[in-house]
């Protein structure tokens, strides 16, 4: 074999690692050739399109037949950067950081969301000494990088503020530059960081070190974009930089409040305590693979010392266990530096760690194998195989499969049973419930504090039911994460995307996610957003459209389900569910399984059960739950019976017309259980932007609400509430007491509250009348208080966007005041609320490139509306420039519906 066919085999092989590339003296030295020497032949397999190389220092070289089978694409012969080749294979920059997909899973979602943002989102980093903030911003500029966020030539500058943090006016000048003049000692014109990093990302390391005159300039260039040199008063210049600063400081208390609302992206990095053991293990061995790259030397690490450090409290973190591998190699070849390779031992590390280790009373045991860890090694290659797949894992990669097979409506569908199946699965599964380090009472108890108490658009309340579902598979996620693939990942995003499209769970799903990661610790990725956004999907489907379930129970091995099987094959959809039973089981046992399945399914409109023996028909007797929905049943279940059921659950037909449809028809006996219903005082909350807004209303009235209050707030979006039927279908349900809202849905005998009003106070004595049974004289009287102080425009607008409050409002308010120019009479108190509402969500809408929950209504193009629209636009103008927005045409006819089609007779001037 020639040179070049070994040095193609060696690298071939070594492509296949993700996490290290061999150098060219790397290389050199496995054949024991002149590094000049295989650097001439490595240059000629560049040019013969057999190699790909990366200019970096040291240059890299890949085998460019599995760079393009990954990439799924042809690729240059040479690239100035790993990030920009990673990028376009397929591959994450930040897949290389360990913790990537666990303890620092949501920090680099934001970063990613931060740097998608059109003109880019400014990154405040918040952590300990030594947990990596400096390792992290040098990453999120490289992913910006592959990204094309950022030129490939863009610059990264990193500055510490604490070297200037005394001398304000030196800070200032190396931020900004300083012109000639502008002190003594400056002969000439220079320039600062900020120009330095113009185009590209700064790195304001220790920000916290910055006095108030040093944040307010940082904030003027955040609101501006201008940078003002020392000593040009008034000579403004534009430049493009992505900040990023980071603070060990904890940020509430050492910074201006004007400072922090102009830093929407917060992280926090993890102290080294909190990361996952298999994350400090990763993090040694990459440690010592670094230095046995220095060294050029292999590094065998006792299991007594690698357990100890492994152990070890380390009070400066990251920082602190980078040093103390380096103090033990340091002590190791100072023992015997001739050595070929270096043994590291517990005599070799720091005595103050041992003397810890010893004090927390660590057993270190000598019976596992030392690691041999050599230049060349991989990270991955010490952490164990992968598991195998699980049950979770199967149900996804099996709903990506269906994806890229399927229509999205079949997908969609099949999907959803995919899902189901999976949590049947979990639910019931009994063998596994010590996994992990969160109990599920845990879960379950968290879950159902934070996220219990609310809904979704259709009145779904989120009960136990559902609770017990989501806390399920997060009891058993916390052990089965397995890290996804970016193609992978940004498939389920985009299932995600599409769902979104015709489902309001978003917020809610928002919600589930923020709590596990915030309270429970766990960390969630696509996977997880995916999962609940089906779920919550399914369960939104089957109650809005009033399904119906049934189940056939039939004793023997197989007899109900080969019926169900059948009928569902030939209906063309998952109608009917089966039980099949052994031929000795009690009838309270039925009764269980026929009760777990109304938890799992939700069932909310009816059930049928179609069971093979009259004693069965006792079974709703023994199920203990209060049910809200009708039960019935009929005896000696057959083919026919089941087909008929079928045809008429895929009709959607009213359970009690399926009853005495199928006696007529089959002349089957049945029997109907009715529950007892009593409804529940219900406040609705509504709004025309969306129930994302809506819920966030919601919050307030509940906010303002005593503790004790039996009252329900439910949230609806104004065209859920416009659904035909649905006011009759809410009055049969609930007892509803008002509405308080931005747009009247007009309830025969339902007293309607707009926000106006609600901060005014102008109606305050209608919400106190429908509360009056339920709160005392004096828990009235505190609700009005706390009414009045929650619901001021700023509290109701700042509760609603990340915008700056007063702003918005002064430029809502001027643009108001144009569009009354033009109008007669002028806008109602009630409509200049609701458009403080609406266009303040409009606004951050539209730059986080969302768009309108609900299309406007029965909006049809005409001379009168284009012209009026034309004033919308005119008057609203202004907003485009201050916030670097372009208004699109649906929601200047949602502004034009809003205006128009509110009653109030509100016409253009002539």
């Amino acid at each position: 074999m020639s040179v070049k066919e070994k040095l193609l085999s060696l690298i071939e092989q070594d492509s296949q690692e993700k996490d290290h590339y061999l150098s060219t003296q790397e290389l050199a030295d496995k054949l024991a050739l002149k590094r000049n020497t295989v650097s001439h032949y490595l240059n000629e397999l560049v040019k013969e399109n057999k190699l790909i190389k990366v200019n970096t220092r040291p240059a890299i070289f890949l085998a460019k037949k599995k760079a393009e089978q990954e990439a799924g694409r042809e690729l240059a012969s040479e690239y100035d950067s790993l990030a920009t080749l990673q990028h376009l294979k397929g591959e994450d920059v930040f897949a290389t950081v360990i913790g990537n997909d666990k303890s620092l899973y949501s920090q680099i979602k934001k970063l990613k969301a931060a740097a998608s943002y059109p003109g880019s989102l400014p990154v405040l980093i918040n952590g300990q000494t030594g947990t990596g903030k400096s390792y992290l911003a040098k990453k999120y500029f490289d992913y910006c990088v592959a990204e094309n966020y950022l030129a490939p030539d863009s610059k990264f500058i990193s500055f510490n503020c604490a070297e200037y943090a005394d001398n304000p006016e030196l800070l200032t000048s190396t931020l900004f530059g300083y012109v000639k003049g502008a002190f003594t000692g400056a002969e000439q014109d220079h320039a600062g960081l900020f120009d330095q990093a113009d185009g590209g990302m700064l790195f304001l390391d220790e920000v916290h070190r910055l006095d108030a005159k040093g944040q307010e300039k940082l904030f003027s260039y955040l609101d501006t974009g201008m940078i003002s040199p020392l000593g040009a008063a008034g000579k403004n210049k534009k430049v493009n930089v992505r900040l990023v600063c980071a603070t060990t400081e904890e940020i509430k208390s050492s910074f201006l409040v004007t400072f922090i609302r102009r830093m929407p992206v917060q992280i926090t990095m993890p102290p080294l305590k909190k990361r996952t053991t298999s994350e400090i293990r990763a993090l040694i061995i990459y440690f010592y693979i670094e230095h046995a790259k220095k060294i050029n030397k292999a590094i065998s690490i006792n299991s007594q010392a690698f357990l100890a450090l492994t152990s070890a409290s380390f009070a400066n973190n990251i920082g602190q266990l980078k040093n103390d591998v380096l103090l033990s190699v340091a002590s190791s070849l100072e023992k015997n530096p001739q050595a070929t390779q270096v043994n590291i031992k517990l005599a070799d590390l720091p005595q103050e760690l041992l003397l810890a280790n010893l004090d927390e009373g660590v057993v270190l045991p000598a019976n596992k194998s030392d690691l041999l860890i050599k230049p060349d090694s991989k990270v991955s290659s010490f952490l164990g195989s992968p598991q195998r797949l699980n049950y979770i894992q199967k149900t996804i990669q099996k709903i990506f499969l269906l994806y890229r097979q399927e229509k999205f409506s079949s997908f969609k569908a099949k999907a959803i049973e995919a899902i189901n199946s999976l949590c049947d699965y979990l639910i019931f599964k009994k063998d596994d419930l010590k996994i992990g380090e969160l109990p599920l009472a845990l879960i379950k108890k968290t879950l159902d504090q934070k996220v219990g108490y609310l809904q979704n658009d259709q009145t779904n309340e989120f009960n136990g039911n559902i609770i017990v579902a989501i806390s399920s598979y997060f009891y058993f996620r916390q052990e089965k994460s397995w890290p996804i693939s970016v193609a992978e990942g940004k498939m389920a995003d985009e299932i995600v995307a599409k769902l979104n499209e015709t489902t309001y769970v978003k917020p809610v799903v928002q919600l589930i996610l923020d709590t596990v990661n915030n309270l429970l610790n766990l960390y969630t990725d696509e996977v997880d957003r995916l999962f609940l956004t089906l779920y919550l999907e399914n369960i939104q489907r089957e109650k809005s459209t009033d399904i119906v379930h049934c189940i056939l129970l039939a004793h023997g091995y197989s007899t109900a389900s080969s019926i169900a099987d059948a009928v569902n094959k030939i209906m063309g959809e998952p109608l009917l569910d089966s039980f099949d039973m052994p031929i000795d089981i009690e009838p309270a046992a039925i009764a269980q399984k026929v009760a777990d399945y109304i938890r799992v399914r939700h069932v909310n409109n009816g059930l049928v059960l179609m069971a093979d023996m009259g004693s069965l028909e006792k079974i709703p007797e023994l199920l203990e739950l209060d049910i809200s929905f009708p039960i019935v049943i009929f005896n000696n279940v057959s083919t026919q019976l089941a087909l008929f059921a079928a045809d008429y659950l895929k009709k959607r037909r009213p359970i009690e017309a399926m009853a005495q449809n199928m006696n007529q028809n089959i002349h089957n006996d049945y029997r109907t259980i009715f529950p007892k219903m009593i409804k529940q005082d219900v406040i609705i909350v509504c709004c025309t932007t969306g129930v994302g807004t809506a819920i966030k209303i919601k919050d307030m009235i509940k906010e303002s609400l005593p503790a004790k209050t039996k009252v329900m707030i439910k949230a609806y979006s104004y065209d859920a509430l416009k659904i035909d039927d649905q006011e009759d279908v809410l009055k049969r349900k609930y007892n509803i007491l008002t509405i308080i809202g931005t747009a009247n849905p007009n309830y025969q005998n339902i007293p309607f509250i707009s926000i106006d009003q609600l901060v005014n106070g102008s109606k305050l004595n209608v919400l106190k009348e429908a509360l009056k049974n339920d709160l005392t004289s004096q828990d009235l009287d505190n609700f009005n208080d706390a009414v009045l102080k929650n619901f001021s425009i700023e509290r109701v607008i700042n509760s609603l966007t990340i915008l700056d409050t007063k702003a918005v409002i002064k430029n809502i308010s001027q643009c108001v005041g144009h569009l009354n120019n033009y109008l007669t009479p002028r806008l109602p108190n009630q409509i200049v609320m609701a458009l403080y509402v609406h266009v303040s969500c409009m606004i951050e809408r539209i730059i986080r490139n969302q768009s309108l929950e609900n299309s406007p209504r029965n909006f049809h193009d005409s001379p009168k509306k284009r012209q009026g629209m034309a004033v919308i636009h005119s008057s609203f103008a202004p907003l485009e420039e201050i916030y670097n927005i372009k208004i699109p045409l649906t929601e200047i006819a949602y502004i034009y519906e809003l205006i128009f089609n509110s009653g109030n007779k509100i016409k253009l001037r002539q």
